[in-house]
């Protein structure tokens, strides 16, 4: 599948092969940060890649997910080295990645709101709905992706998933 060009375009990358990504052009990210990221950080050199970290599972696995395979998350010392020796980005991703449009608006703020300030937030399965685009605005975040819910504005923007 041949992808245009697009700023604000991100490619979603939690389960693709080495070769998948290193001939993957697109700017790149992350949701949630795998261990298999860090395993295979050589093909992230010269790419512009996005961490989008989850603050309760780094350093832990992904047990709250049913039905996908058990993997491992990412250290934030091994966050912190991707970040350093590759310029990753780093990103926001709640921190229980529960689905923001089914909470208060107290608990949304709560979710967005990162350990210390970080310029990219995604939504948790895409989900979005005013309320929660205007919380993660308030954050502070200059930009949201979301994957096809979005209306491609600064903080809907959309993603696809990398797929040969």
């Amino acid at each position: 599948m041949k992808l245009l060009h697009n700023i604000g375009r991100r490619i979603n990358s939690n389960y693709n092969t080495r070769k998948e990504i290193e001939r993957c052009a697109e700017p790149l990210g992350f949701d949630g940060v795998y261990h298999n990221v860090y395993l295979n950080q050589d093909v992230l050199e010269g790419k512009d890649v996005t961490l989008f970290v989850m603050g309760d599972y780094v350093g832990k696995d992904n047990s709250f997910d049913v039905g996908m395979p058990r993997e491992e998350y990412c250290t934030w010392e091994q966050i912190e080295e991707l970040v350093h020796l590759h310029k990753c980005k780093l990103g926001w991703h709640t921190w229980s990645h529960r689905d923001l449009t089914k909470l208060s608006r107290e608990e949304v703020i709560r979710e967005v709101r990162p350990p210390f300030p970080m310029k990219y937030f995604t939504y948790p399965y895409g989900a979005i709905s005013p309320m929660v685009v205007d919380c993660v605005r308030d954050a502070g975040f200059e930009k949201a992706w979301s994957v096809h819910q979005g209306d491609g504005s600064t903080f809907q923007l959309n993603r696809t998933y990398l797929n040969w």
